[in-house]
């Protein structure tokens, strides 16, 4: 995954709202997040009516699709890793097709999805175009979801990784998209990050042809991309919270919120 940096050229968009099925949360956090993930919002959903929103106006979440969170429930054999207390778990619908998918994520160590089957059976896991049993640069607290012209959702995403100079970070973007059961990720740009001796940080963008100023940086990872559509804030659980989950409602605590 990485040095392989591709160029994206995403046509803009004017920003549309539809509806989607969200995961609704109540009071309080029902699930530990771990600390390598962030925490999710915690406003409460309100249940929508069914009439089509006037022009400009957001759509509201929805209640959780217990159906949906039963089947993934059922299929836990399949996505739970049990005895790790570090992995994170996320129910999403990144593609906004309505089915939802499971993410088991541990930072820089493992990523497996798993999709709805169509014909709601069980769950598939989702292929990927990065090397297998590579971490995906997954776990992040929100995604911006973003419609291409052949009306695709694409979000852009993050992979972190520590070099082997003391106080440097390199950050990896991506424009990731799931299509028919496959996740692809492209490589858009990277940051680096560094801390000189006087606890100086210090930025730099490039790719693989040349370095890029903060203006070009910011035209691959932001302006030059579709507008965003929606907004999914994900609430990660970790292994021990998740493990306890036995019905659909105590699964509702590892669900997306559509806030756009």
């Amino acid at each position: 995954m990485k040095n392989a940096y591709i160029r994206i050229s995403a046509v803009m968009l004017a920003a549309g709202f539809v509806f989607i099925p969200s995961c609704e949360r109540k009071g309080p956090e029902t699930s530990a997040v771990s600390s390598s993930t962030v925490t999710a919002a915690t406003e409460v959903p309100v249940e929508t009516s069914s009439e089509q929103p006037t022009e400009g106006t957001q759509p509201e979440p929805v209640t959780a699709n217990s159906e949906q969170l039963e089947i993934i429930l059922a299929a836990k054999s399949q996505w739970f890793v049990e005895g790790d207390a570090h992995m994170n778990y996320a129910v999403t619908d990144l593609d906004m097709n309505g089915r939802y998918e499971i993410t088991a994520a541990k930072k820089n160590q493992y990523f497996a999805m798993f999709e709805v089957n169509a014909d709601k059976s069980g769950v598939t896991r989702v292929t990927t175009s990065f090397e297998a049993g590579a971490p995906g640069p997954y776990i992040e607290d929100e995604y911006s979801l973003r419609m291409n012209s052949d009306g695709e959702y694409l979000y852009v995403a993050r992979e972190y990784e520590d070099s082997l100079n003391e106080g440097e970070t390199t950050i990896y973007y991506y424009v990731l998209s799931l299509k028919d059961g496959r996740l692809r990720a492209n490589q858009i740009a990277t940051e680096i990050r560094n801390v000189d001796e006087d606890g100086n940080e210090n930025v730099r963008y490039g790719d693989d042809e040349y370095e890029m100023s903060e203006a070009e940086f910011k035209a691959k990872t932001d302006t030059d991309l579709p507008a965003v559509q929606h907004i999914q804030k994900v609430a990660w659980g970790d292994g021990n919270s998740v493990s306890g989950m036995n019905d659909a409602k105590s699964l509702e605590g590892i669900c997306f919120k559509l806030t756009k």
